[in-house]
């Protein structure tokens, strides 16, 4: 039972309390006031009836008339006459039951009334004693009237004292609710701060909590950076802050391996011509300073792209995978601007020339294949001694103009959506002791007799602006599965999922419908889109986590110094980028930055999957590192 209703309920008690020992006390107070008055009036009366009769000179007849008379007026409950021997002589009684009050009112506050006695005289002699008693129906009456006025009378002051209460309850119970709302937040791993009340029993508890989120926070904030530090140490070359060569490719064959949006973009290749005879005519320090500026040039625009990575190759050779790019050449273009940028400012840019080569990659591509392409196409370019992009093409679908392919696809997906051809595929996702933490469940498209794979179709969705319908359609598909299987199930979302606003309003309604199964709903969000739209991806995982959905961010590795921004938005687990994951067993780099984050993780209360595990052996040393999870093809 909730502090509020326990308190209401205490306030009604002793309201009722006051009012039922308020009543009684008025009550017998009223009672013994009237028992007074009707033992005066009886006294009075017989005193007066006495009187009376003794001037009748004791005459029977006339001594029964006149008593007679006196009873009929209807005030007595007894008259009695009795000779000095106590012989009665006269008696009138009123033996009607009384119906001025209840009879329960009546036997709680009973009264007892003295009769009153007086000597009936014959001259010097005493006829007989004369015994009187009021009829107490009218006291009845007059206590069960005055009693039901002050009981209305005090139950209207307890309707007036109940509202105020209230009122007061609520503005001394606000702190208690923030308190409440923030342990709340803290339990779903949302660590927040609020105003300190001014209540000092809440403002000590509201300090504490705020205490302890503000160092979450602080942690938070240091790890990530440590983690970042960590992360350019071992995959970023130190001249240019560039990705080394390895990482660069380990992105690149996650990319080609993904089954999302990133599966297809466009791979450039920039060589620095001339770089030895630079190096002997300006200073190797010089050089150095051009390249880091260089190299800040493409970081710049590697932030403008999500799962974008550009890398230093060798001495000259500058590479950027930019995924979703349909033009191999304007990413190309892209980087030689970057470079002119830099050496106009240094009034070099007549000495350099910059031949470039790009290439769309697909999945189902290799590293060994687009490599060569890239290769042939920038001995073309090196050969002209011009600053020309030479784009190689694999096949005649690369050749295809990028408007034919639109509308092709555009074709099939209306088709798609109208004749609901899509469906889910599922691979498992389990614990470190093989049990089922969740099943993933990428989207799939069925055409002319043949299973597209999501990283086939995603990148036309996306270009074609259909992510918010495709979102809308999985999670049906999901709840459903979820329905009939009674299994968690793990789903993709887009960033439209993020920055639509009627997607919020659609999947609460979804959720609501659906209560049982929404408990075992995951959904997540690529890191790049998280990020970049957090204010939106906290509202939506507030939203969803009503209903007792799960949320998380996958591909996550790449953006390590905003981990720290991540302390109140209540995620419940990390999916690390397969571009980590890949060969982890062997590269001792990976193993101590994915420890970190395992600690980071684990710190705020969310689990950690590995994507993308190829082998027993990445397995086996992602449980030693601290994960608690894993999926890819060599998880079953």
């Amino acid at each position: 039972m909730s502090l509020y209703k326990q308190l209401w309920l205490a306030v009604i008690f002793l309201l009722t309390l006051v009012f039922v020992g308020s009543v009684t006390m008025t009550s017998l107070s009223a009672k013994t006031y009237l028992e007074q008055q009707l033992t005066m009036k009886n006294s009075d009366n017989a005193a007066a009836l006495a009187l009376s009769l003794t001037q009748q000179d004791a005459d029977k007849v006339l001594l029964e008339l006149t008593l007679s008379a006196q009873f009929d007026t209807g005030f007595y409950e007894m008259i009695r006459l009795t000779d000095p021997e106590g012989n009665v002589m006269i008696l009138r009684e009123d033996t009607q039951e009384m119906e001025s009050a209840p009879d329960w009112f009546m036997s709680l506050f009973p009264i007892d009334v003295e009769p009153g006695t007086a000597s009936v005289m014959k001259g010097w002699q005493q006829v007989g004693v004369l015994t009187l008693r009021s009829h107490s129906r009218f006291a009845y009456a007059e206590l069960w009237r005055s009693t039901q006025k002050m009981a209305m009378l005090f139950l209207l002051v307890m309707i007036l004292a109940g509202a105020l209460c209230s009122y007061l309850l609520k503005i001394i119970l606000r702190p208690l609710e923030n308190v409440v709302s923030q342990a709340k937040a803290i339990g779903e791993r949302r660590f927040i701060s609020i105003p300190e009340p001014k209540t000092l029993e809440f403002r000590q508890v509201v300090k504490s909590m705020n205490n302890l989120s503000e160092r979450i926070r602080q942690m938070l904030a240091q790890e990530a950076k440590r983690l970042e530090k960590s992360q350019r140490g071992a995959h970023v070359d130190k001249v240019s802050g560039l990705m080394n060569r390895e990482p660069f490719m380990r992105s690149l064959d996650a990319a080609l391996h993904s089954d999302d949006v990133n599966s297809a973009g466009s791979i450039c290749l920039v060589r620095l011509s001339g770089l030895m005879g630079l190096n002997e005519k300006y200073g190797r320090k010089f050089i150095d300073r051009m390249i880091a500026e260089i190299g800040t040039g493409l970081n710049n625009i590697v932030m403008d792209h999500s799962r974008s990575a550009a890398c230093r190759l060798n001495g000259s050779d500058f590479a950027l995978l930019v995924p979703r790019a349909m033009h191999a050449d304007q990413s190309a273009k892209d980087i030689q601007q970057a470079f002119r940028s830099v050496l106009e400012g240094r009034s070099i840019d007549d000495d350099i020339r910059l031949p470039a080569a790009a290439t769309l990659y697909q999945q189902g591509d290799t590293i060994a294949e687009i490599m060569t392409r890239l290769d042939s196409a920038m001995l073309i370019s090196a050969d002209e001694g011009v600053s020309r992009v030479n784009v190689a093409a694999k096949g005649d679908a690369q050749l295809t103009p990028v408007r034919e392919q639109m509308e092709y696809w555009r074709h099939i997906l209306d088709r798609a959506f109208s004749d609901d051809r899509f469906s889910l595929a599922t691979f498992p996702a389990i614990d470190i002791d093989g049990r089922l933490i969740h099943i993933e469940a990428p989207v799939r498209l069925a055409w002319e007799g043949e299973i597209i794979t999501a990283g086939q179709f995603l990148p036309w969705v996306n270009r074609l602006e259909m992510s918010h319908m495709l979102d809308q359609r999985v999670i049906q598909l999901a709840l459903k599965k979820i329905e009939a299987t009674g299994k968690p199930v793990s789903v993709n979302l887009s960033v439209a999922a993020v920055v639509e606003s009627s997607f919020s309003l659609w999947i609460s309604e979804q959720l609501s419908i659906h209560a049982d199964a929404a408990e075992n709903l995951w959904m997540e969000l690529a890191e790049p889109m998280a990020f970049r739209h957090l204010g939106a991806f906290k509202l939506l995982c507030s939203r969803v986590k009503e209903y007792g959905a799960k949320i998380g961010i996958e591909h996550m590795g790449h953006q390590m110094a905003a981990l720290g921004e991540l302390h109140d938005v209540g995620l419940d687990y990390l999916k690390v980028d397969a571009n980590f994951v890949r060969d982890i067993n062997e590269n001792t780099a990976n193993q101590n930055l994915l420890g970190n984050l395992c600690t980071v993780g684990h710190s705020i209360g969310v689990i950690i999957i590995a994507e993308g595990v190829r082998s027993d052996e990445e397995w086996h040393m992602l449980k030693e590192i601290g994960f608690d999870g894993a999926t890819g093809p060599g998880i079953a």
